[in-house]
C-alpha cells in the first residue's frame, strides 16, 4: 500500500524541490531495492545510504577508520566514513551507526565541487580532504574544520585533481599545474583537452611521475612538468587509477569500454600494456575505477562503473614481479543511471567489505557481501515484513515519515495552485535542469551512440536534424519512437520523437551518418515537471564525421597510392585549423607553436587514412580515399569564401586508389551481399511452414543450413539492417567524386554500377571505373571541340 501511496504522489506533477526528492529517493529505495542473488561468484546486496545534489566524477572518498585499518589486504575491516561533494558545493561527511546515518559535519552551498581527494603526509593515513571548486583549492580535517584555502592561478576551472603528499597536482581543460606545499613548481599547456591527471611515486624514490589522459587518444608521461613520453592509445582515455602498494602501474578506462593495465619502467623508454577488460557486450565508457580485496582473500578485485549505469567486478592478480594477468567477471549489474564514483571499502557493519556507489543523480548506496534477510510480500493490499526488531523499529519510523511527507506535500501542491489562480503579474518557472549527455563515435559499428541524463523523468524527446541520418533501434531503450515526414523545402531530415515511460530518466539513442552530409542535430528534452519547459541541446554532424584520430599507422597502409590536394592562400595556421576542427571530430580545439601541424586519420568504416598538413598559408592533404578529398575542399573553400579568402587549388587524382578502394571494402560486400540474400531465401522458407523431417528432407542442402542457422542470420541482420545500401553508398560517392575533378556527370551511369555491385566481381567492376572513365573523357572531348 505505501509503495502505492508513493508511486501515485510521484505520478502528481509537482515542482521541483530537491529536500522532498531526495526523501522520496530514500523511501523508495527501501521499498524497491529487494536483494537480489547474482548468478555470478560474488554476492553483494544493496544498501542505500543517502542522497546528494548531482555528482561529478571523483567526488567520493572513503576515510580511513579511527583503528588505523581501511580493509587492507588482511586486516581486520573496521567502520569507515564517507565523503560525498556535489555540484551545490556541499561537502559532507557521515557514516553509519546501527543502520543509521550518522552526519558527522556538512558545509553550506557553494561552488560546484569537481573533485574529491584524500591526502596527508608521506607515511601517515592519508585522512586530510581536498576539494577543488573553480580554480580553488579547499582542505578540511575530518571534523570538517577547514586548514587550507589555495587560489590556484589557472584561468580555467579545475576538472580533475591529484594529491600525494605534499604535492597537488591540478588541471583545467587544456594547463596542468603542479604545486608543492602551495608553490608552483611547474606547469604544461597541452594542445588537446585533459580528461584526468594521475602521479605515480616508484617505489624506494622520491620521483614523481605524471600521467595525463588526454582527449587527443593519449596518455602524456610527465617529470619536472616536461612531457618525458608520449602514448598512443586506440581510443579516448577517460579516467586513471592508480593501484595501491604498485608505484609503477596505472590503470585506464576507455571511451569505448576497455580498460589497460600500463607498466611505466623508470629505466627504459618502453611502456608494457595489457587489456584486463574488453566487453564486447556492452561499449559504454568508463567513467570510474577502483581496486579493493573484497572476497579477502589477500587479493585485490577490479571494480569498474559506467557511463549506462553497468557495475562490475573483476577478479585480478597485480603481481609485483610479473606483469600478465586474466581477469574474470564475478559480478555485473545495472542501476539505469550514469555511475560518477566508486569505492572499495567497510561502511555499513565491521567486517564487511563493500563498494560504496554514488550515481549522478546524487544517490550513495552501497553494494555489502553482508548477508541481509528480508522478506517483503504484497497480501491484501497489506505490506508484511519479517526482519529484527531494528529493523521493525526502522519501517515504523519510515511509515511516520511517509504520513508527513503526505502532509508536507499536500501544503506544497495546495499552495501551488493557490498561487497560479492568483491574479499576479508573477510567472511560474522553474530553474534549468543540469543536463548529462554524451555523443561518441562508436568504432565497431561506425555508428553514434548519444546519451542524455537528467536528474529528474523524461516525458518525452524530441530530434530534429537537417542532415540525413539513419535512427537505429537500442535494445535497452525503452521510450517508443515515433516519426513525422519531413518536407524537404523547410530543410528537415528527420523529425522523431521519443516518449519515455514513466521513472524513466535517461535516454540512449543511435544513429548513422553519411559523409560529406554536414548539419546540426536539435535535441528538445522534455522533463516531468511543472510548469511545462523544454531545453535544447544542439551537436554537430560534421562532414567528415565517421573520421577518428589515429596514431599507429602499419607500414603497408604508409605506402598506399595517394590522393592528395594542396591548398595555398593568405590564411593563418590558426584559420586552417578552426576549419579543420568545424569539418573533422576530435581534432584539438587549440593548436600551440608556429610549426607546421600534421594529424593523421583514419575512416572507422573502411580504414581509409586522411594526412593533414598545414602551417601559415599552405596546406597539404593526402588520402586513398578521392571522396574525402572532394568533401574537404568542398567544405574548406566554402568556409574561405565566407571570409573572402583566396585559394590557390591543386589537385592530384591518383588512378590507382580506386583498385585499392575496392579491395578494402571487397570482404564486405561478399559478406553482406551473401547475407542478405540468405535473409531473403530464409524468409521465403519460413513462408513454406515446413512441419516434418520428411519435408524437410526433400529441401537442398544448402537450404536446410539455413533453417538451421536461422536464428544467427536473423540477429545479425538485425543489427545492420541498411549495412549493404551504406556500402553502396560509399562506392557510388567514390565514383561520383572521381569524375567530378574532371567535371564530368556521370549520374546516369549510377544503375549500371548498382547492378555491378549486387553480382559483384572485382575485375569487372575494377574495369567499369576505367572504362567509363575513357568514354566519359572522349565524350567531354568531343563536346568541347563542337562547342
Amino acid at each position: 500500500m505505501h509503495m502505492l501511496v508513493i508511486t501515485n504522489l510521484f505520478a502528481q506533477r509537482l515542482p521541483w524541490n530537491r529536500c522532498l526528492a531526495n526523501k522520496w529517493h530514500n523511501l523508495i529505495n527501501f521499498v524497491e531495492h529487494i536483494p537480489r542473488e547474482v548468478n555470478m561468484e560474488l554476492e553483494l546486496t544493496r544498501v542505500d545510504y543517502t542522497v546528494v545534489g548531482l555528482s561529478a566524477s571523483s567526488c567520493l572518498q572513503l576515510l580511513p577508520s579511527t583503528s588505523g585499518s581501511d580493509g587492507s589486504r588482511g586486516a581486520a575491516r573496521q567502520q569507515q566514513k564517507v565523503v560525498v561533494g556535489d555540484q551545490d558545493g556541499v561537502l559532507q561527511v557521515f557514516s553509519m551507526k546501527k543502520d543509521e546515518l550518522q552526519i558527522h559535519f556538512k558545509t553550506l552551498p557553494h561552488d560546484k565541487i569537481a573533485s574529491v581527494k584524500l591526502g596527508g603526509p608521506a607515511g601517515s593515513a592519508a585522512d586530510k580532504i581536498f576539494t577543488a571548486s573553480e580554480n580553488k583549492v579547499r582542505g578540511f580535517n575530518k571534523k570538517g574544520k577547514m586548514f587550507l584555502a589555495f587560489e590556484t592561478n589557472l584561468t580555467e576551472n579545475i576538472r580533475s585533481m591529484f594529491v600525494s603528499g605534499s604535492d597537488l597536482l591540478v588541471c583545467g581543460n587544456h594547463v596542468y599545474n603542479h604545486y608543492k606545499d602551495c608553490k608552483e613548481v611547474g606547469s604544461y599547456l597541452c594542445g588537446d583537452s585533459i580528461v584526468d591527471v594521475a602521479a605515480l611515486c616508484p617505489n624506494n624514490t622520491s620521483r614523481l611521475i605524471t600521467v595525463l589522459a588526454c582527449s587527443g587518444r593519449v596518455l602524456r608521461i610527465l617529470e619536472h612538468s616536461r612531457v618525458r613520453q608520449t602514448l598512443e592509445v586506440d581510443s579516448v582515455p577517460t579516467v586513471l587509477h592508480v593501484p595501491k602498494g604498485l608505484g609503477d602501474r596505472i590503470l585506464c578506462g576507455f571511451g569505448d569500454g576497455k580498460v589497460f593495465l600500463f607498466h611505466i619502467n623508470l629505466l627504459v623508454t618502453e611502456v608494457k600494456r595489457e587489456m584486463l577488460v574488453e566487453d564486447t557486450e556492452n561499449l559504454s565508457a568508463i567513467t570510474c575505477i577502483a581496486t579493493f580485496d573484497l572476497s579477502g582473500d589477500g587479493k585485490d578485485e577490479l571494480i569498474v562503473g559506467r557511463r549506462d549505469g553497468t557495475l562490475q567486478v573483476f577478479t585480478m592478480y597485480l603481481d609485483e614481479y610479473q606483469f600478465e594477468m586474466e581477469c574474470t567477471q564475478i559480478y555485473r549489474e545495472n542501476f539505469n543511471e550514469s555511475i560518477s564514483c566508486i569505492q572499495g571499502g567497510c561502511v555499513g557493519a565491521n567486517n564487511y567489505s563493500e563498494i560504496v556507489v554514488c550515481t549522478y543523480s546524487g544517490r550513495v548506496f552501497g553494494l555489502t557481501t553482508q548477508c541481509i534477510s528480508k522478506s517483503l510480500s504484497d497480501s491484501n493490499k497489506r505490506v508484511s515484513a519479517s526482519m529484527t526488531p531494528d529493523g521493525s523499529s526502522k519501517l515504523h519510523k519510515l511509515k511516520a515519515e511517509i504520513y508527513e511527507l503526505e502532509q508536507a506535500i499536500t501544503r506544497e501542491r495546495e499552495r501551488y495552485q493557490v498561487s497560479t489562480q492568483a491574479l499576479s503579474t508573477g510567472l511560474s518557472a522553474i530553474p534549468m535542469l543540469p543536463v548529462n549527455d554524451s555523443m561518441v563515435l562508436c568504432k565497431e559499428d561506425a555508428t553514434y551512440a548519444l546519451t542524455i541524463e537528467l536528474p529528474t523523468s523524461i516525458e518525452h524527446v524530441l530530434l530534429q536534424c537537417d542532415a540525413p541520418i539513419n535512427l537505429i533501434d537500442v535494445e535497452k531503450n525503452s521510450a517508443v519512437v515515433s516519426f513525422s515526414e519531413c518536407d524537404k523545402m523547410s530543410g528537415n531530415s528527420l523529425l522523431a520523437s521519443y516518449r519515455c515511460q514513466a521513472n524513466t530518466n535517461r535516454v540512449d539513442l543511435k544513429f548513422r551518418t553519411v559523409e560529406g552530409q554536414s548539419g546540426t542535430l536539435q535535441v528538445y528534452i522534455t522533463p516531468n515537471l511543472q510548469p511545462k519547459c523544454c531545453q535544447l541541446k544542439r551537436y554537430p554532424i560534421k562532414p567528415l564525421s565517421l573520421h577518428v584520430i589515429t596514431h599507429n599507422v602499419p607500414d603497408e597502409i604508409k605506402s598506399r597510392p595517394m590522393n592528395a590536394l594542396i591548398l595555398k592562400g593568405a590564411f593563418s595556421q590558426a584559420e586552417m585549423h578552426n576549419w579543420l576542427v568545424n569539418s573533422i571530430p576530435e581534432i584539438p580545439e587549440k593548436i600551440y607553436g608556429n610549426d607546421k601541424t600534421r594529424l593523421v586519420l583514419q575512416h572507422v568504416f573502411i580504414g581509409t587514412i586522411l594526412v593533414c598538413e598545414y602551417g601559415k598559408a599552405e596546406a597539404d592533404f593526402r588520402s586513398d580515399n578521392i571522396s574525402t578529398i572532394s568533401i574537404l575542399k568542398d567544405f574548406i573553400t566554402k568556409e574561405a569564401t565566407k571570409k573572402r579568402i583566396k585559394l590557390e587549388i591543386t589537385t592530384n587524382s591518383n588512378e590507382q586508389t580506386i583498385p585499392e578502394l575496392i579491395k578494402m571494402i571487397e570482404p564486405k560486400i561478399v559478406h553482406y551481399n551473401k547475407l542478405t540474400k540468405d535473409f531473403q531465401i530464409l524468409q521465403a522458407l519460413i513462408d513454406l511452414d515446413i512441419r516434418n523431417d520428411k519435408e524437410f528432407s526433400t529441401l537442398s542442402e544448402e537450404y536446410q543450413n539455413l533453417l538451421r542457422n536461422q536464428k544467427q542470420i536473423e540477429s545479425e541482420f538485425k543489427k545492420q539492417p541498411t549495412i549493404l545500401n551504406r556500402i553502396y553508398g560509399i562506392l557510388t560517392d567514390l565514383y561520383i567524386d572521381k569524375f567530378k575533378f574532371k567535371g564530368v556527370s556521370v549520374k546516369t551511369k549510377l544503375p549500371q554500377l548498382i547492378d555491378l555491385l549486387e553480382n559483384y566481381n572485382y575485375d569487372e567492376l575494377v574495369h567499369f571505373y576505367s572504362v567509363l572513365k575513357s568514354a566519359e573523357e572522349q565524350e567531354a572531348d568531343v563536346t568541347g571541340e563542337h562547342s
